[in-house]
């Protein structure tokens, strides 16, 4: 997961990525965040962010122009406003905006938010190009059931059948969610939304694909397989 962070102040980025990467870690989701003073320069980046705060009193770009940028890039992005919840709330109604926060920082509050805000990107409408026979195709993220490596080939499981991409699995692993996907074995990359059944040497997706884990991948599996269901 991608995060960003932008506020004038280095104090509060501090302390919010403090937090951030505290519940991160508590629930077992592999992110990045990135942290920045400078929205002019966010805005014109070409980096997609799942999951935003921004400052929204900054020079030369406040905060709302700033978040339509970023739901360009990513129409999906979960935003939050680092503000007085009062007196910005008919701005920022377009923007599907997940919370306000006042300064300090309420951290209850915030766990409790970023909660919902995984649950949402869990569920999120993604969609991703695959190319297959000279075209490319629309999928929905959550119609991939997993990816697999097999004899120098990688083939991508959906609900509608089997397709030949030329991405690696390090890649796809980098293009789709870590919220519910994850890479068990060097050759396999699972859909934990599919996963009936699980045991610490093996999963099963939809009762019939049996899909192993790797051994030095089964504690950390464990973990996160249980954080997964604490979201869900």
């Amino acid at each position: 997961m991608r995060i960003l962070i932008c506020d004038d102040e280095i104090k509060n980025i501090n302390g919010l990525k403090s937090y951030v990467e505290e519940y991160m870690n508590n629930r077992g989701i592999t992110f990045e965040i990135e942290t920045t003073t400078n929205p002019t320069a966010v805005a014109l980046s070409d980096t997609a962010y799942d999951l935003v705060f921004l400052d929204i009193q900054m020079p030369e770009l406040d905060g709302f122009s700033l978040a339509r940028e970023l739901k360009r890039k990513n129409s999906k992005v979960v935003v939050f406003f680092i503000t007085a919840f009062n007196e910005y709330q008919d701005d920022a109604m377009d923007l599907q905006v997940f919370r306000f926060f006042e300064k300090p920082f309420d951290v209850k509050r915030l766990y409790s938010s970023l909660d919902k805000a995984m649950e949402y990107i869990d569920g999120a409408y993604v969609d991703v190009f695959v190319y297959n026979n000279k075209e490319h195709k629309r999928i929905l993220v959550d119609d991939i059931i997993y990816i697999k490596r097999e004899n120098r080939k990688n083939y991508l499981y959906t609900k509608d059948g089997e397709i030949i991409v030329r991405e690696s699995i390090e890649e796809w692993n980098e293009k789709l969610p870590t919220t519910f996907f994850y890479l068990l074995h060097k050759s396999y990359l699972v859909n934990l939304h599919y996963v009936t059944r699980y045991n610490y040497t093996e999963v099963y997706l939809n009762e019939t694909i049996r899909i192993p884990v790797a051994p030095r991948k089964q504690a950390d599996f464990h973990k996160a397989w249980f954080n997964y269901l604490k979201r869900r």
